[in-house]
């Protein structure tokens, strides 16, 4: 992040209705149910099942007798069990969502370094940029693409980016190569500014395991397979490739159309750095659910397409999204706010499309 102004939220007191009747409601609802807000049953078996998924498939590949082509079929498989481990429980624990105790989340949140993401990185640009400054541009390191792409009106529009809604399904695909490979050192170095958070320097620990966590990476997913699977090296960097590939473009489904989407708004801080608008009104306004009655979708993306109770509840583990979701949404018909969502997956990429490509025309 360039800009070194801090952001700060003005609050406006005619909107705290709302936020103490969806708080009284939330707490109600688990009083009720006599529930935890972090993991339950359902919980623990998804982590075990992805757990399991990620050892078994992994085996699989290194064990089966396979042509080149059913390497790189074994890798995308793989890589999916990958994508379980990050959405699924990395992500939730990360959040303090999973458990109380703040070590379980510590351990459980390393999920996301088993599949080549840095967890230390992922809470300074995921928790102290993006969840408290959605769409703000200077803030919400989301919005950081280099330039390759304009997904806030407030941004710099490139002559390129006429064609970003055409090309972005093709970089959307390499998106984890390069944040496996990249984006995690490219921002460890450059970047000192997380939202309001200023990092100086980086704990020497969390550098260390970094660098190391990579290392395991790279080893178990490419050197491993390169020394002993009897297949072409070709055929091992294919479906390396070919799995990250899948990766990216599912990642890219599930958090594109949340945030970059024509119902979302892009508030924009005055010059002092204030963003005038009250936190959950600030939610509601930018963010956008999608798939909302589709129980296959709440548990491969863990929750996120329900992705208003993510960011007002993010210490709540998501197997709790769907009831969260009906509170908040009758909460706020009641209370004059918009509920903003896409009835489908396909329908909110669409979305995400048209917003992108809108954007990259000539007098946006």
């Amino acid at each position: 992040m360039t800009d070194d102004r801090k952001f700060l939220f003005a609050h406006k007191v005619t909107e705290s209705a709302f936020s103490r009747a969806l708080s009284a409601r939330v707490d109600e609802y688990f009083a009720r149910t006599r529930q935890s807000p972090r993991a339950n049953a359902h919980m623990i078996f998804k982590t075990l099942f992805g757990v399991v998924a990620w050892i078994a498939t992994y085996v699989w590949l290194l064990t089966g007798d396979f042509t080149p082509l059913q390497v790189v079929g074994v890798y995308v498989v793989h890589g999916f069990a990958q994508l379980h481990m990050g959405l699924n429980i990395a992500h939730d624990a990360n959040h303090g969502a999973y458990a109380r105790n703040a070590r379980v989340n510590r351990l459980l949140g390393c999920a996301f370094d088993l599949v080549g993401l840095s967890s230390y990185m992922w809470r300074l640009m995921h928790n102290d940029a993006h969840h408290i400054f959605v769409n703000v541009r200077g803030a919400d390191t989301a919005l950081v693409s280099g330039h390759l792409f304009r997904f806030s009106p407030h941004d710099e529009r490139r002559p390129f980016h006429r064609f970003q809604h055409l090309y972005a399904p093709a970089l959307y695909c390499l998106s984890t190569l390069d944040w496996v490979f990249a984006k995690d050192y490219r921002w460890l170095i450059t970047v000192h500014r997380y939202g309001n958070r200023q990092v100086i320097r980086h704990p020497a620990g969390e550098i260390v395991f970094l660098f190391a966590a990579k290392a395991f990476y790279y080893t178990y997913t490419l050197v491993i397979p390169l020394v002993f699977l009897s297949v072409p090296w070709w055929a091992i960097v294919t479906g390396f490739v070919a799995m990250h590939a899948c990766l990216g473009f599912t990642l890219a489904l599930t958090f594109q159309p949340n945030h970059f989407t024509g119902e979302s708004d892009f508030p924009e801080p005055d010059e002092d750095g204030h963003v005038s608008n009250n936190y959950i009104r600030h939610i509601f306004d930018t963010t956008v659910d999608y798939a909302r009655g589709n129980p296959l979708a709440q548990w491969a993306l863990g929750g996120l397409n329900l992705h208003t109770a993510h960011h007002m509840f993010p210490h709540v583990c998501h197997v709790h999204y769907p009831a969260l979701t009906r509170i908040i949404k009758a909460t706020a018909e009641e209370h004059g706010l918009r509920y903003r969502e896409n009835r489908s997956i396909a329908g909110a990429f669409l979305a995400h499309l048209r917003w992108i490509r809108a954007l990259g025309q000539e007098g946006t």
